[in-house]
């Protein structure tokens, strides 16, 4: 089945294995999505020429433009009316797609997430994704998870694209999760669906070799923007962290699995 209403986007940045195995992972699947968006941001290691045999439509810029640059140049180029925003470092499991579309038009949520696990890739996955999924299928909760994500354009024609104000990667999914929720907008993890996360990779291989300066600017300006950091001050913290250990306590005892889990 082909979901032509949907589109998918992806900013890459050398990290090629991963890049494959993503890809890979798309294609290898029964159900495609209408159109596949890869931002190419300045790859040097051999991404740009297995690019050209992807298959892919591919938006090729001179240098890293970053997370939400780039995000919104595959937006833009765009016709679906959902997009999927994903990493590099994502692969893709049977029947992802059409689980996050049913839940999507069940519930009218403006923004959905897959489950994920987190970590190396060194267990069976397709086998583990449809015991997680078959465990969770009516398992929710609330918020999104940056590396995957499907979004209703109707979202982003209300509040805008991503702030480009974010250098590299970091905060700019959760101010536009905060922007989302302020309009009025919900957003939903849901466990019938699950993806495999390698876990930022681009941006770990962005700070080692390139810059270890752009988190602080990141969470300066959002601070700047919202008069507080993301994870807030001592007491948001440690009520965020409570709250997260109850849910994760609560799914593991429901479902035998948490929703974000990490190998």
């Amino acid at each position: 089945m082909t979901f032509e209403r949907v589109s998918l986007v992806i900013p890459v940045y050398n990290q090629l294995m991963h890049t494959m195995q993503c890809v890979e992972s798309i294609q290898r699947l029964p159900d495609q999505a209408g159109e596949l968006i890869i931002i190419d941001n300045g790859s040097t290691d051999g991404t740009s020429e297995y690019l050209k045999g992807s298959g892919a439509r591919v938006i090729t810029n001179a240098v890293n433009l970053g997370c939400a640059k780039a995000w919104n140049q595959g937006i833009r180029a765009s016709r679906g009316d959902v997009i999927g925003i994903l990493s590099n470092d994502i692969v893709l499991t049977l029947g992802w797609l059409p689980a996050l579309m049913s839940f999507m038009e069940r519930t009218r949520c403006g923004i959905v997430s897959p489950a994920m696990r987190e970590g190396p890739l060194d267990y069976e996955l397709d086998h583990y994704a449809a015991e997680f999924t078959t465990a969770c299928r009516t398992a929710t909760r609330r918020g999104v998870r940056g590396p995957c994500m499907v979004i209703r354009r109707v979202v982003f024609d209300r509040i805008g694209l991503f702030d480009e104000e974010f250098v590299y990667g970091g905060c700019e999914d959760t101010d536009f999760l905060w922007r989302a929720e302020k309009a009025g907008f919900t957003a939903t993890v849901t466990g019938s669906a699950f993806v495999h996360h390698f876990g930022m990779v681009t941006q770990k291989a962005i700070k080692r070799q390139e810059s270890q300066s752009y988190p602080a600017k990141n969470a300066e300006y959002f601070q700047t923007k919202w008069g507080r950091t993301v994870r807030g001050n001592w007491f948001q913290r440690r009520w965020t962290d409570f709250q997260e250990a109850l849910i994760e306590r609560y799914e593991r005892i429901r479902y035998g699995h948490a929703l974000v889990e990490r190998g």
